[in-house]
């Protein structure tokens, strides 16, 4: 059951990690989250083929993450290492997405937390989680 609501959990994370594209395309986004071409807070420009390509790698996360969700929902043998590599790469997205991926941040911090606490084996077939 844990294993489950880790997985669904992990693929809405997938899911929101779309904004960052349809922000990057200006194809839409949340209030709030305002199309930018600079990535560390403001401290590196990459104009707008950047964003655009930063926007594809944003969409390519999302993918993972919920492609992710879907081994972890079947108790692939490896969900906790892949939970754990994915998530540093959500980590390390929304660091470069700062300012408008603080909620994200927050979210890894809290997921990585959670994974550490948990089996080695998170939802593995035989494994108690």
């Amino acid at each position: 059951m844990i294993q489950r609501a880790f997985a669904v959990f992990f693929a809405l994370h997938g899911a929101v990690h779309a904004i960052g594209f349809t922000v990057a395309w200006q194809i839409g986004g949340p209030r709030g989250v305002e199309y930018s071409t600079a990535l560390l807070n403001g401290a590196v420009e990459i104009g707008d083929a950047g964003a655009r390509l930063f926007g594809l790698i944003w969409l390519a996360a999302a993918a993972a993450l919920v492609a992710g969700a879907a081994l972890l929902w079947r108790g692939h043998p490896r969900s906790r290492e892949l939970a754990v590599g994915l998530t540093l790469g959500s980590l390390c997205l929304c660091i470069l997405g700062l300012p408008g991926s603080e909620f994200g941040l927050a979210i890894d911090l809290g997921l990585l937390a959670l994974l550490a606490s948990v089996p080695d084996r998170l939802g593995a077939r035989g494994a108690s989680a």
